[in-house]
């Protein structure tokens, strides 16, 4: 029977690994449920922050898992026109050109060695020293930059919902300058 070596299998998990697609995955930070809930004008009702993949020297996704900011939509309710809730729906989107080599430290061994010949007295002496050192380089860093799209106004009265990065906004009740809301 053939034993094929860890060393060859490790390279190969690596490889497979290294070949994962780089994604942009978006989470909602807000809570999220059959609560009813309830906002004034300005607060928050829905956050979603985005996040990409870091890409590896061949393309493909770290495989340690490492992300960078993509961005993210902020629903915000407004106020009130008559009996409509005024929401004010944010896209920001981040450009970045961060990837796992201008994101990772580097370790740098330096070695030394050290080589004496002489006498002593009337003795013959020699001997030789090798040293091992370390130099830290910090990551190099990258760049980003952040678009906004035109904000986008809804109008919702009670018993309405609108579906936002997949998750509902339903209005419960409007009332002056106060809403009672949920989010599935």
């Amino acid at each position: 029977m053939n034993k094929v070596p860890s060393t060859t299998v490790l390279l190969a998990m690596t490889f497979l690994a290294s070949c994962a697609a780089v994604e942009t995955k978006t989470s909602m930070l807000t809570p999220a449920g059959s609560q009813v809930r309830s906002a004034g004008p300005g607060d928050v009702v829905m956050s979603f922050q985005s996040r990409k993949a870091l890409p590896n020297i061949v393309g493909g996704a770290d495989i340690w898992g490492r992300t960078t900011n993509a961005g993210g939509t902020t629903v915000r309710f407004v106020g009130t026109r008559g009996s409509h809730a005024v929401f004010e729906r944010t896209d920001v989107t981040v450009e970045s050109n961060a990837t796992t080599m201008s994101e990772s430290p580097m370790i740098i061994p330096q070695s030394t060695t050290t080589t004496i010949d002489g006498t002593v007295g009337m003795t013959n002496v020699d001997g030789t020293a090798r040293s091992t050192s370390h130099r830290y380089v910090p990551p190099r860093g990258s760049s980003q930059f952040a678009t906004a799209q035109r904000p986008v106004m809804i109008t919702l009265g009670s018993g309405q919902s609108v579906t936002i990065q997949g998750r509902t906004l339903s209005v419960v009740s409007v009332s002056a300058n106060a809403l009672k809301y949920m989010v599935r």
